[in-house]
């Protein structure tokens, strides 16, 4: 690690202050999107939340693996999918066709964000993470993802539903507790929520394009530029990259759509 401990300090405690400067306007805007009065798609309201849209059979990706969309949302309880992987919506409503969808998308966002915040604990209980600078930073990180997913659950609750308190299982079992088996260093450890949060980053930077209102597209630029300099710190401190590398490329994910359609093509929004 080429960042010095006050370094890190530092960067950790600006990019604290960013978050939590960040998170008035992120309750706003999600409950602008969670039963909200917006002429916001379904599609695009799943790309804003992160998560697989039900109207397209997409893969979620994490790292080098994919998982099928649907079963991504079904983890939740809020479409009926089959083995094939197609998906329809259930008959929760909420005002009209694409309001009906707010709930259950808005409740994977929720158990993605448990995921982070438990998979977080998984890695700072294993015993594998034995630098303080690694250990401060997913304290910290977690701690994010934990106002992200109280954010989450407030807006579900604004519109009627109930607080998710589970992770996503499905990307649980598919992808991070086979990962977390078989990690044996703290550099494995580091990967897996480094994963997480480039996969988290380059979500909102998606979505951030695909916004027409300035102030969503600056509040959705702004989360993402904070899972991007997550991202950072952990190659930093844990996955030995340098820092003059890593931060002069800004933290930059491209705006490309992380979730793509089973035949390859990008999603459109």
């Amino acid at each position: 690690m080429d960042l010095n401990r006050d370094e890190l300090r530092r960067e950790l405690k600006a990019i604290d202050a960013d978050n939590r400067a960040a998170m008035p306007r992120w309750y706003d805007a999600l409950r602008q999107i969670v039963g909200g009065d917006t002429k916001m798609s379904t599609d695009e309201k799943a790309a804003l939340l992160g998560v697989p849209s039900p109207g397209r059979r997409t893969f979620f990706k994490l790292g080098g693996v994919t998982i099928m969309g649907a079963a991504v949302l079904a983890a939740c309880g809020d479409t009926d999918d089959d083995a094939s992987g197609s998906s329809s919506t259930t008959s929760t409503t909420m005002g009209g066709d694409e309001d009906s969808m707010d709930l259950p998308l808005a409740r994977t966002a929720a158990s993605l964000e448990k995921l982070a915040v438990d998979t977080y604990q998984t890695g700072i209980d294993s015993g594998l993470v034995t630098t303080m600078a690694i250990a401060d930073a997913a304290t910290l990180f977690q701690s994010h993802h934990q106002e992200h997913l109280d954010a989450l659950n407030g807006a579900i609750k604004n519109a009627g539903g109930e607080d998710v308190t589970e992770p996503n299982e499905a990307v649980f079992k598919a992808l991070i507790e086979p990962a977390v088996a078989a990690a044996n260093t703290e550099a494995d450890i580091v990967q897996i929520a480094f994963d997480l949060e480039s996969a988290a980053a380059q979500t909102y930077v998606y979505a951030g394009g695909t916004l027409s209102t300035p102030e969503l597209r600056s509040t959705i630029m702004t989360i993402g530029g904070i899972e991007a300099r997550h991202a950072a710190i952990l190659q930093v401190a844990g996955l030995g990259q340098p820092a003059t590398e890593v931060f002069a490329a800004g933290g930059f994910y491209p705006g490309d759509n992380p979730l793509a359609d089973i035949d390859g093509a990008v999603l459109s929004a």
